[in-house]
């Protein structure tokens, strides 16, 4: 009988992957804007923070409770890493470009060093942002400073957010692969594997 019970571990995975799909959809849903990725990527967070908790109610109200909530303070700072981040990969392109000679060796060194700061600074940005205690560049500050006292978390976190870009790297069809599953729950589980990685390396969740 224990095989039927509604509380057996496989019906509770079942029940959780479910939920992990649906923020992954309304993440999607709330992102088609981009400039509103940031309070996505938030409310996203903020979502798999209360599961942990065992305190959300219905999944997409307290998905879109906070999403509303962190428009206005997340999307100041989500434009700030979306046009540096674009800024970097024009770096990146033009450096392919010009060649890796001369001083261009040294402006790819530097480029590459901007880059890895961030990859750790946005593994972290979400989790800072969906705590609502920091803001503005203060919120920068923060991710920055999390992702080097929790150094190994953040490595992992940064490959397991680039998972699509090192698809891209190796060839289009592991892209073309993957991205009908990110689809559906790729970003989701992401957010909810990193939100696993954080409680484990801090010894506890996010407070408000």
């Amino acid at each position: 009988m224990q095989k039927l019970r509604i509380d057996n571990p496989f019906f509770e995975a079942m029940g959780r992957f479910g939920d992990i799909i649906i923020v992954n959809l309304l993440f999607l849903l709330c992102s088609l804007p981009v400039v509103t990725m940031g309070a996505a990527l938030a409310a996203m967070y903020r979502t798999f923070h209360e599961m942990e908790e065992g305190t959300e109610g219905s999944v997409p109200k307290t998905f879109f409770r906070y999403f509303v909530r962190g428009i206005r303070p997340c999307t100041p700072v989500w434009l700030v890493m979306l046009l540096s981040g674009a800024l970097l990969a024009f770096d990146v392109l033009f450096l392919g470009y010009a060649g890796m000679q001369g001083i261009w060796k040294a402006v790819g060194a530097g480029t590459g060093c901007l880059i890895l700061l961030w990859e750790m600074v946005s593994a972290w940005l979400p989790i800072v942002l969906a705590e609502g205690e920091k803001r503005g560049m203060d919120s920068l500050k923060e991710a920055a400073l999390l992702a080097v006292l929790h150094l190994p978390a953040t490595l992992v976190m940064a490959v397991l957010n680039n998972i699509l870009l090192i698809c891209l790297i190796l060839d289009v069809y592991y892209v073309m692969a993957a991205a009908p599953l990110y689809a559906v729950f790729g970003f989701g589980l992401t957010a909810f594997l990193n939100t696993k990685i954080v409680r484990k390396r801090t010894g506890k969740a996010s407070d408000d």
